[in-house]
């Protein structure tokens, strides 16, 4: 056979691996309660993290916009709080004016209207009383309008101010990526919890058992082929490359579920080269590349059930390739030779 009809012949093998539907086992029911709970507290991590890398990466790519704009800010607040201070010292000499009228008003002996000035506890409530103040203003005084302008001048300055230092409070904070990291592992630590807690719910609470010996020597298996130890990452010679390549979010898991089956019925060991797929027939063979790194592994249980994750290595593949917490991967199918 040549070498492109064989490869034609692993890529239908491959077609008709990833059309292949598998039943539900009875370790993968669960109470659907607790199921979407799980699900749920999940999905909120998984947002939260999304959203915290984004802030880190922006501040990273931007940090010189971030600090230009963080310069103009401080500039404005000066300047506003300049302008507040000026306004407070004018509204002392509106006030000052303003007591003025109610002087001359008495002088005046228009006791109605004084009357009114006694009874209102705030200038608020002054300005409600629309009739006396068109009396105020046909008495020929002034200052109350004036005290007003200035009133909401500065209410209006100060609300631009208390706006200016919020926004320079939230870009400060995004160029903490110290903040951020820590943020991100706290978050990153949480939702391996609650994957293991998953993980165990679907596995029925299962006791861990020990996983099968090591093979004397690795051998070249058939297509399809579900081995119960892949101790070591196989050498690429032996597979024939599909070019079916397919990458998303990546993550791993490890003792939480050592010893304890798969959803192929293989214990697992966190030491194997070995990973999770939602769909993909179990002995499935991948090429899995990350930052250049790669490393050769084998399906033999169902996951990640976080959305918007497609593939969770065993703990030994992830660490032989440099990943921890959630990072994006490519991978390839494979299919070995002479099978």
């Amino acid at each position: 056979m040549t070498r492109s009809l064989r490869l034609s012949v692993f890529a239908l093998f491959a077609v008709a691996m990833l059309a292949f539907s598998l039943v539900p086992t009875p370790a993968e029911a669960v109470a659907q309660g607790d199921e979407t709970e799980l699900r749920q507290e999940v999905d909120r991590l998984t947002y939260e993290i999304l959203e915290l890398k984004s802030r880190r990466k922006k501040a990273a790519n931007e940090r010189e916009a971030i600090l230009g704009e963080l310069e103009e800010l401080d500039a404005s607040i000066a300047s506003t709080d300049e302008e507040v201070r000026v306004l407070e010292l004018e509204l002392e000499e509106h006030q000052e004016a303003y007591d003025k009228s109610l002087r001359a008003l008495y002088m005046r002996g228009d006791a109605s209207e004084i009357e009114v000035l006694l009874g209102a506890s705030e200038l608020e409530e002054m300005w409600q009383d629309i009739d006396f103040y068109e009396r105020l203003m046909e008495s020929g005084s002034e200052a109350l309008e004036e005290l007003k302008v200035k009133l909401n001048e500065l209410d209006i300055k100060k609300r631009d101010l208390d706006e200016a230092r919020e926004k320079r409070s939230r870009l400060a904070e995004s160029l903490d990526v110290t903040a951020l990291d820590a943020r991100i592992a706290e978050l990153e630590a949480r939702l391996s919890q609650i994957n293991g807690e998953l993980r165990t719910a679907r596995a029925g609470g299962e006791q861990p058992r020990s996983p099968a010996p090591d093979p004397p020597a690795w051998t070249v298996p058939s297509p399809g082929q579900l081995l119960d130890r892949v101790p070591n990452s196989p050498p690429l010679s032996d597979f024939e490359r599909t070019g079916m390549t397919y990458s998303g979010y990546t993550t791993s898991y490890g003792a939480d579920f050592h010893g304890r089956s798969t959803a192929s019925g293989v214990i697992y060991n966190m030491y194997d080269y070995t990973c999770a797929h939602k769909t993909l027939p179990f002995g499935t063979w991948l090429l899995v590349t990350f930052q250049g790194r790669q490393v050769i592994v084998q399906v033999n249980d169902r996951g990640p059930f976080v959305p918007g994750r497609v593939l969770d290595l065993s703990y030994g593949s992830a660490q032989s390739i440099g990943l921890s917490g959630v990072q994006w991967t490519e991978f390839e199918i494979l299919v070995p030779r002479g099978g």
